[in-house]
């Protein structure tokens, strides 16, 4: 019996040992912040550039092929996420520099295997929009930030063609349509997937000249006619019977809210506020962003990844982004702390990854998220102690746990006297 008492004695006391130290990393973990540092002559975020040169090994040896196994569009999306997590962190550093011309080569690199017949060759090219939106959009969106980071006279002339010739073609595909959704596949149609599409447009008009504002304005108006019953556009939509097919969902909301902001500023507001209210929640004190609106619920889905609580992974990955780009700083920053925290980052010669780097996918989700913060004025800046209702929470664990331990450890006041 004396045997027995001991193991579970010792078992509780390691168990303990466990839950105190695991409450003190979450605790310290949400004070991360992003290191910053000079390369060559240019201010970098150190912990983006340790995420994109940890995804650059796992590109180079297949992780795209890999997430296809996962995602329906594993390797489309993995390389756009790619390619676009360097166009951001490069957008102000030099274009002379050794870090610009690494960075460029991984964003043809990416651009290329999408642009390829192994990109292609799931989507069917006989669709009003030639490959479907959700290939034309991504392929094309990439392209469009390629574009932004190089100097003009070094733009691929080819490139550029490719570009306005899918940019026409998804103009055309708005104008002639009465549903503002084009199919992605036959009969099938994803908003968020159309979003992608329409920021190409915007991006356009930001890098040549200003073509497509009716196109983009025709579209809003269509859209605003098939939303969602809360106003939101929908998750998926009826391109057959012109008709909402499921309302919107935290994952594809996200991402449709960072492209709006690329968009149609007063349209973006518009949904925001929307997507904010019935969206934005909180678990513990932390923020999330749910898969279902407040008030429902349901099953997850390979969009929506794991829904923990209600709280959606892609959906707060992605809204890390939406959040910074709107300036809602103080979520953002709970967003972000939340998922270096709970994501179990780690760092290794250079490489920083999540989730011991066992879901490529998700890493490439959090780098585009943290991208936003290229360098020391880009940062986020909050002042308000977002944290401390975590904080108390976590009191009502660590002080009974640390009070049992004391007891079973044993550590007891004796009053022995010395002798002499």
């Amino acid at each position: 019996m004396n045997i027995i008492k001991k193991t579970v004695k010792v078992c509780c006391v390691v168990f303990l040992l466990l839950v105190i130290s695991l409450v003190i990393y979450l605790n310290c973990g949400l004070y991360y912040a992003p290191r910053f540092a000079t390369i060559e002559k240019d201010e970098v975020n150190i912990d983006v550039l340790g995420q994109l040169r940890f995804l650059k090994t796992q590109m180079h040896k297949g992780a795209a092929d890999d997430m296809q196994q996962y995602y329906p569009e594993g390797f489309v999306f993995m390389n756009a996420l790619y390619g676009l997590s360097w166009c951001e962190f490069i957008k102000h550093i030099d274009k002379n520099s050794e870090l610009f011309k690494e960075a460029h080569k991984e964003i043809q690199f990416a651009y290329n295997e999408i642009n390829s017949e192994k990109g292609r060759h799931i989507f069917q090219e006989q669709l009003p929009l030639p490959y479907g939106s959700f290939y034309v959009g991504w392929k094309n969106y990439l392209l469009a930030k390629k574009l932004s980071v190089e100097a003009p006279a070094n733009r691929d002339s080819t490139e550029i063609r490719s570009f306005e010739a899918n940019c026409n073609n998804i103009a055309a595909a708005i104008d002639s349509s009465a549903s503002p959704y084009p199919e992605s596949y036959k009969g099938y149609a994803w908003p968020a997937d159309v979003s992608v599409c329409i920021a190409c447009l915007a991006n356009h008009d930001k890098l040549f000249e200003q073509k497509y504002a009716g196109s983009i304005a025709l579209w809003i108006s269509k859209a605003k006619k098939f939303t969602d019953p809360d106003g939101l556009l929908p998750y998926a939509f009826d391109p057959v019977n012109m008709q909402v097919k499921e309302n919107a969902k935290g994952s594809s909301q996200s991402l449709v809210q960072v492209l709006l902001f690329e968009t149609d500023s007063a349209f973006c507001s518009e949904q925001f506020v929307i997507y904010k209210k019935l969206f934005l929640d909180s678990r513990a004190g932390l923020p999330g962003i749910r898969q279902y609106k407040k008030g429902s619920k349901g099953p997850g889905d390979a969009d929506s990844g794991p829904i923990i609580f209600g709280i959606g992974g892609p959906a707060s990955i992605v809204g890390l982004r939406a959040m910074s780009l709107m300036k809602e700083d103080e979520t953002a920053i709970g967003l972000r702390n939340s998922i270096e925290t709970f994501g179990f980052s780690t760092e290794s010669g250079g490489r920083k990854k999540y989730i011991f780097g066992k879901l490529p996918m998700a890493d490439a989700f959090i780098c585009w998220a943290n991208a936003t913060e290229t360098d020391a004025a880009t940062k986020l800046h909050s002042s308000k102690h977002w944290r401390t209702r975590f904080q108390l929470y976590s009191l009502l664990i660590l002080l009974p746990a640390v009070f049992l331990l004391w007891k079973l450890t044993g550590f007891r006041t004796r009053n022995n006297k010395r002798s002499v």
